[in-house]
């Protein structure tokens, strides 16, 4: 059952952020911050779309987006993708497709008319294969420097 995450999810969002985070690039410059997870996670659940594969009070995986006005005009508001987590165990099941496929209409419901999801350069070729095959465009590429400023 794919359901907007509680507070009591809190938790096990944190844990899944934690194997998310370990399979991208930002783990080799910044260190997994549980506490600031915590938060974020809270304030998605509370105020945005955090939803959960909840299979028996086992979370599966889970689909995290901002609300915001789009930058452009702020009459229309967008959602964009803070992170798309399944499990090893219970990924090549259908549950990415699950939850991707649940983010249009708890995205309609808080009046988005757009929707952004990220590719990073760890994820899985078959992402983007996913989102192509549900309607989805590639409208941009992102490229982070990290930088040491000097004191």
């Amino acid at each position: 059952m794919i359901r907007q995450a509680t507070a009591a999810d809190v938790s096990a969002i944190v844990d899944m952020a934690r194997l998310f985070y370990g399979t991208t690039d930002y783990r080799k410059w910044a260190d997994f911050n549980e506490e600031t997870v915590k938060a974020l996670a809270e304030t998605l659940a509370k105020d945005h779309v955090l939803l959960v594969a909840d299979e028996g009070g086992e979370l599966k995986g889970m689909v995290a987006l901002f609300v915001a006005p789009f930058m452009f005009n702020s009459e229309l508001k967008a959602a964009y993708e803070v992170a798309w987590w399944v499990n090893p165990d219970s990924q090549g099941i259908g549950v990415g497709k699950a939850l991707l496929a649940a983010i249009e209409p708890a995205c309609k419901a808080m009046g988005c008319t757009a929707i952004q999801m990220v590719h990073l350069s760890t994820s899985p070729p078959q992402a983007a294969a996913i989102y192509e095959s549900m309607g989805y465009a590639h409208t941009e590429s992102s490229f982070t420097r990290i930088v040491k400023w000097q004191q």
